[in-house]
């Protein structure tokens, strides 16, 4: 039932009450079924509605004004004008045909009075003259043309009448026709406000779920961006310990031919040791002044401490390994670690904008930004930071032949864009500066 959907049980007992006790109503103010449908069209009513008003009800039922009073929740006197209404817009009565019921022969029965008035009293002295040539024949003469033309233009009126009326009824029905079919355009319009709610829970939901996904993707790039830094460390550093066993052979190599030149004794041994050997002679490996070198150079790299000898190119295998240890740990602190001076060069930076209430990098030249931006990305290409910038906020275009509205909404949108881009550069750069 209607009034159980709709909430409104107790209303319907009241008028099955009603019914049960005698409903007493106006048998011809009613509606019928094809109006009461053309009516819920009108209003807005679904196809559903309609559908289930037309199962229940036959073609030929009619809804007197209680019922339709209950069915709609509305007031029965409301209802009853309504019905009464329309029952009187349905009406059969209306103007009589004047050809149907005027009387025939009007002039004919006037015209053959005179004759036989004429005929009989013809002979009284002056009466036939006075009578019925003066006064009754000119007054029958005169009511004949009046009636006859009368005639004529009531036909002509009567015509122009019937064409302006259907000059008339046809405008109506074409505007009728037009309504119709504007309105036939806002068919689902009372549907609107549902639809509504549905999008706005749909995109509460849509927009919870894209920030999830948002954050998630960002905690997925923070964690391969910060994994991958550390692989490339953790390279570096095997790279580092496995050219450590070249970096001996090479520096142990270097400093014999280093040596060799300035050492009178190596020298002499090298050359005994040679004619011996060409002489075919076994040579003890202790005499041998290459082998020695290389075994003394071993044996003080097992003695001492690399980290603790002092470094020099020209000096000592312990000395060159720690030479070339500290240039290789220059290296990886430069490409993996923030160095003193570029820590010192954002400070500076930093201080030209810094005011009182805090800082305003638009106080910067041209060539300090773009330096303070290629420390910011050098430094967190270092430390393997993921780099959030305001070039990611892009500006929505505008088309010349759009809506004017639509452009001047555009217009403001990208203005707030770009005051979100100066207000994340700005947070950006200050949480950089604060670092240091």
């Amino acid at each position: 039932l209607v009034t159980d959907q709709e909430g409104r049980k107790e209303a319907f007992r009241e008028f099955y009450q009603r019914c049960k006790d005698g409903l007493t109503v106006e048998n011809d103010i009613f509606l019928t079924t094809d109006e009461l449908l053309a009516l819920m069209w009108k209003n807005g009513y679904t196809e559903k509605e309609r559908n289930a008003i037309q199962a229940t009800f036959p073609s030929d039922y009619r809804f007197h004004y209680p019922e339709l009073s209950v069915l709609f929740d509305v007031p029965e006197e409301d209802t009853y004008k309504f019905c009464l209404r329309s029952r009187m817009e349905k009406s059969h009565i209306g103007e009589l045909d004047y050809e149907k019921v005027k009387r025939k022969g009007f002039l004919r029965d006037h015209w053959l009075i005179f004759a036989g008035g004429w005929y009989i009293f013809k002979n009284f002295p002056f009466y036939n003259y006075l009578f019925y040539m003066k006064t009754y024949g000119f007054s029958l003469w005169f009511v004949s043309c009046w009636y006859l033309f009368s005639r004529m233009a009531n036909r002509v009126w009567r015509r122009n009448e019937f064409m302006a009326e259907q000059k008339t009824a046809a405008g109506v029905m074409e505007g009728e026709d037009k309504i119709l079919k504007n309105m036939s355009r806002f068919t689902n319009d009372s549907m609107c406000v549902n639809y509504l709610k549905a999008f706005k829970r749909e995109s509460a939901d849509r927009l919870a779920q894209y920030r999830h996904a948002l954050i998630q993707k960002q905690k997925h790039d923070v964690t391969n961006r910060v994994l991958h830094q550390l692989q490339n460390i953790e390279r570096s550093e095997h790279n580092m310990a496995a050219s450590m066993q070249e970096i001996l052979v090479r520096e142990t190599a270097s400093s014999f031919r280093d040596m060799f030149p300035t050492d009178p004794k190596m020298q002499k041994e090298s050359f005994n040791t040679a004619i011996a050997q060409l002489a075919g002679e076994t040579v003890d490996a202790s005499k041998d002044p290459v082998k020695n070198h290389f075994v003394n150079s071993f044996k003080e790299l097992k003695t001492q401490d690399v980290s603790k000898a002092t470094a020099d190119q020209k000096g000592t295998l312990i000395q060159r390994l720690a030479f070339d240890k500290k240039r290789s740990e220059r290296d990886f602190e430069r490409q993996y670690m923030v160095t003193r001076a570029e820590a010192n060069e954002v400070k500076d930076l930093a201080q030209k904008a810094k005011g009182k209430g805090g800082y305003d990098w638009s106080a910067l030249n041209e060539k300090d930004m773009a330096r303070l931006e290629e420390l910011y990305t050098k430094i967190n290409n270092k430390v393997g930071f993921p780099m959030l910038t305001e070039s990611s906020i892009q500006a929505v275009p505008t088309d010349a032949s759009a809506d004017p509205r639509a452009n001047e909404y555009t217009t403001h949108m990208n203005e707030q864009l770009e005051v979100m881009r100066v207000k994340l550069r700005n947070e950006r750069l200050s949480m950089f500066a604060g670092a240091f």
